[in-house]
């Protein structure tokens, strides 16, 4: 049968169409010759082949063929060396999935032991800091002893002070930092008593200085007032004076170091004296952990060093406020724990805005209240109430003071006072004092609180005196299983006891039973025979159990 013949679809459409065809194709075409015009013509490229009429066409057509033989040579030579890589990256880490994948058979030891970790270079940093401090001890000939004006007496580290005596030919100073945190006749008080043994000088730290980075400000037309500078430091030109002075002549220089227990600013005083953010400050304890050294002019070089260790044998008070290193929970709340033991409750209630507390953990559930530190469910925040706490007190939030006690330190005699005295203007020292005291804000002893100081703080200069922590751990191991042995020796002992009374008991009631028995069973009495030679004989008649 014939197929029909399909009917070709009819090319007739409405006018409107039409037209809008047409329309958009003259649309389109309009769009490409305005972007043609916008490219402007092709340029055509350059013939770059050489004329048959130059000179030497031969020798440059061979020329240009070696270099371009040469360039593949080299590209292979790239590639292979890339493929030789990649093939040496798949084998090590195939040879790391065969590792993982096989087993690690256990070998049975008769004892087992623990395997040591292989100690980081910064597993102790307390050993480091001591390091350090030994260092700008020896390399230092002018050491500067930083103080905390709220507690001059706890900031005071014997055993550094010791350290640096043992070099006659170095000299110790004391900056007394921190005074406009203090009442003034705290300051005075304190700074008197401590000239009586080491040339003191009272300092404050600006509060603001200028970034490394930032370029220095056009001087200000006079009557200006700049804003952005922040408040400015006291006793500065003080102690250029004193290092200027110690210096041994014009063109020799003498290196500065300082030192104290972390966060009584000795960053701030380098910041504070060389006018540019050199080196880092913070309100968390241990900011400075290697020693760095910071030019003032030409001839006084300042180094900054790491806070002092702090001794396990110190009072609690003095490890809580001095310590490095305070990271666990427990601790934090002990540090409050101790800090409100030592300080007066009516003067925290009024900072705070407080009402009445019993015990530190109720005086953390109000100023955490108070502070809106509220976990989910109005869980009071303890951990961060805490932490606030400590900062405030740390920081320069808080205004505390230690009443000065006038006592004469063992290792520093009268000529150790002169010796240091030497070579300073003591009246001029005594005068700038005075003047930077009286150019002091400072709070009032209202305002402040007062805070019982311990004596001074001992700490730790010989590295080998630090115990590492794994051998802590392995003698606290030992102890446990001493303490283990002993244990179940004493439970041996007392099942051995109980095993010997059961036993006892044991016989007691076979006795007992055989008595019984032999009462309760008749015997036999025979006439025949005589007394005495019944016992020479055996009686049958008799009943032995």
């Amino acid at each position: 049968m014939k197929r029909p013949k399909l009917k070709k679809a009819s090319k007739r459409m409405s006018c409107s169409k039409r037209f809008k065809i047409k329309k958009k194709v003259q649309e389109h075409n309009r769009k490409v010759r305005k972007e043609a015009k916008k490219r402007g013509p092709k340029k055509q490229k350059k013939d770059i082949s050489i004329p048959n009429e130059a000179p030497f066409k031969e020798a440059i057509l061979r020329e240009a063929q070696l270099r371009k033989q040469k360039r593949e040579e080299l590209k292979a030579a790239q590639k292979l060396e890339r493929q030789k890589e990649v093939a040496k990256k798949r084998n090590l880490e195939a040879k790391k999935s065969d590792k993982t994948e096989k087993p690690q058979k256990k070998k049975k030891k008769a004892k087992k032991e623990k395997p040591r970790k292989s100690k980081p270079l910064n597993a102790n940093p307390e050993r480091s800091f001591c390091r350090e401090v030994n260092k700008v001890i020896e390399t230092s000939d002018v050491i500067l002893e930083v103080l905390d004006a709220r507690d001059p007496l706890g900031t005071r580290c014997m055993e550094a002070e010791e350290a640096v005596l043992r070099f006659p030919n170095k000299k110790l100073l004391l900056i007394l930092n921190k005074i406009d945190l203090v009442p003034k006749e705290n300051v005075e008080n304190w700074i008197s008593i401590l000239n009586e043994e080491l040339p003191t000088l009272a300092f404050k730290c600006s509060t603001q200085v200028r970034e490394r980075s930032l370029e220095t400000k056009k001087p200000l037309k006079p009557g200006c007032i700049d804003v952005t500078k922040g408040t400015l430091c006291l006793g500065s030109s003080a102690l250029l004076r004193i290092l200027h002075a110690v210096c041994p002549s014009k063109n020799d220089g003498i290196k500065v170091g300082l030192l104290g227990f972390s966060n009584v600013g000795k960053s701030s005083l380098v910041n504070t004296m060389k006018e540019v953010h050199v080196c880092n400050v913070g309100a968390i304890k241990g900011t400075t952990k290697i020693s760095q050294e910071v030019n003032i002019d030409n001839q006084i070089k300042l180094i900054d060093s790491p806070g002092f260790v702090v001794s396990p044998n110190n009072q609690a008070i003095a490890i809580t406020l001095r310590s490095v290193f305070q990271t666990k929970d427990s601790d934090i709340m002990e540090a409050v724990r101790v800090i409100l033991k030592h300080s007066d409750k009516q003067k925290l209630m009024l900072q705070y805005n407080i009402s009445d507390f019993r015990n530190p953990l109720e005086f953390l559930t109000l100023l955490a209240r108070k502070r809106g530190m509220l976990k989910k469910g109005g869980v009071v925040d303890m951990e961060s109430a805490s932490k606030l706490f400590l900062n405030d007190w740390m920081g320069a939030r808080m205004s505390y003071y230690s009443q000065p006690q006038a006592m004469r330190s063992e290792h520093i005699d009268p000529g150790i006072t002169e010796r240091m005295r030497k070579g300073i203007n003591f009246k001029q020292l005594t005068q700038d004092n005075a003047d930077t005291v009286k150019a002091l804000k400072c709070p009032s002893s209202v305002s402040a609180i007062q805070f019982k100081s311990a004596s001074m703080t001992r700490g730790i200069m010989d590295e080998n005196e630090i115990k590492e922590e794994d051998e802590e751990a392995e003698v606290e191991e030992e102890e446990q299983e001493v303490e283990d042995v002993q244990d179940l020796g004493d439970v041996k002992v007392t099942l051995d006891e109980e095993k010997v009374e059961e036993q006892c008991q044991d016989v007691s009631t076979e006795q007992s039973s055989t008595q019984e028995k032999a009462n309760t069973v008749p015997r036999s009495v025979s006439f025949d025979k005589h007394e005495d030679e019944a016992d020479d004989s055996y009686d049958f008649n008799s009943d032995f159990i």
